[in-house]
């Protein structure tokens, strides 16, 4: 299997006031963003390898169930922004990592480290 690409994040679904948030922060840690949509196949994340594929709606992640279930299967963590009452949803849906709303850039940054600590990728670029 391919390595993760250190600092590719994929947003699934654009759709989102949000996503502006996440690339801002994303740039900041240096990490580059691909936008994907809703339809991608898992099998293209899987060979793409980025650190994370990030859902900026729990609705998004709920009408991509089949998505989330291959990418399961390939070892890629899921990131998605939801409320506190939505968490224990979202974890059922397949969400490695819940990110409560406000978004704030410390707990990105924390959740993107600890998920390339995770991948072995700790002091290779990563954030």
């Amino acid at each position: 299997m391919a390595e993760p690409k250190q600092n590719m994040l994929v947003i699934v679904g654009d759709d989102s006031p949000i996503s502006y948030l996440i690339r801002r922060y994303a740039e900041r840690l240096g990490c580059t963003i691909e936008v994907q949509p809703a339809t991608i196949e898992a099998a293209a994340l899987c060979n793409s390898r980025p650190l994370a594929v990030i859902f900026p709606l729990v609705e998004t992640l709920e009408a991509c169930q089949p998505l989330a279930g291959g990418l399961a299967n390939c070892d890629i963590p899921i990131i998605v922004f939801s409320s506190a009452s939505d968490q224990l949803h979202t974890r059922q849906l397949g969400a490695d990592y819940c990110l409560l709303h406000p978004l704030g850039y410390d707990n990105f940054s924390e959740t993107l480290t600890i998920i390339a600590s995770l991948r072995g990728e700790a002091g290779r670029g990563v954030p």
